[in-house]
């Protein structure tokens, strides 16, 4: 389940999440998520109308988030919040000849990075019986050109379990309200840690220090902090190569 935020062209900062789960996983944080909504009294969690939903009262949203993460933390076992900064983007495209294309877009660079992530991820740490991931994102204009991106990945040199990416609405599948949820919670976090003013967006007090662990526990998250670098890779190809995956995936710790 992927979702982004901040790619209004507004946001200093874009995010991107990524939710990875099984099937039953995911039916089990769906019926918990609807039975949530019941409960809270509302249809379905948008963020960016979520204070407005709940009257402006700070309190039912601190208690609404709590019901949120708990769920996600039940059922998936590993996420991933990829950030970019627009300014480090606009360093690498703007003063070079122009490209075309949805991938060299801001979101397409952002979806590019962190399936380039989720991808080296599985890489090192497959789980048992992986037979096929497949990818969901929430149906809308962004639809074609985010297509258009996943159907070249057919020619990049990935495992045969990346699968297909499909478009479904966030009423029919409520998983992806988590998604929404996690991107614009680090949107928040992120806008307060690195304000408008350029800045370095590889460090981060979110983020454990220290080595890398030789083994995952599950639920664990990533901080992905798409770098000048990283975006520089991506003007060249359209996911970062086989190596690079390695050393990214060996380069991130998980969020505290």
């Amino acid at each position: 389940m992927i979702d982004e935020s901040g790619t209004d062209g507004e946001s200093s900062i874009l995010t991107m999440a990524a939710l990875l789960a099984v099937d039953l996983r995911w039916e089990q944080l769906e019926a918990e998520w609807r039975a949530m909504l019941e409960r809270r009294g509302l249809t379905a969690i948008h963020c960016r109308e979520l204070r407005h939903q709940l009257g402006y009262n700070e309190a039912r949203v601190a208690q609404l988030m709590r019901d949120v993460e708990a769920i996600i933390l039940r059922h998936v076992p590993v996420s991933l919040v990829g950030g970019m900064r627009k300014d480090d983007y606009d360093q690498i495209y703007k003063p070079t000849l122009s490209v075309s294309g949805e991938k060299h877009s801001p979101l397409g660079v952002l979806y590019r990075a962190c399936l380039s992530f989720f991808t080296a991820f599985l890489e090192e740490h497959p789980p048992g019986n992986l037979d096929e991931v497949r990818f969901v994102y929430e149906r809308g204009p962004k639809e074609g050109g985010l297509q258009s991106i996943h159907a070249g990945f057919k020619r990049a040199d990935l495992p045969d379990w990346f699968g297909a990416l499909s478009f479904v609405s966030k009423a029919d599948r409520v998983a992806l309200q988590a998604a929404d949820c996690l991107a614009a919670g680090a949107l928040f976090r992120e806008r307060l840690e690195y304000p408008a003013a350029p800045s370095e967006i590889s460090a981060s007090g979110l983020v454990m220090t220290g080595e890398t662990p030789a083994t995952i526990d599950a639920p664990v998250s990533f901080r992905l902090p798409i770098t000048r670098g990283i975006i520089g890779d991506l003007r060249d190809e359209l996911l970062v190569t086989k190596a690079q995956r390695a050393a990214l995936r060996r380069s991130i710790v998980g969020l505290q």
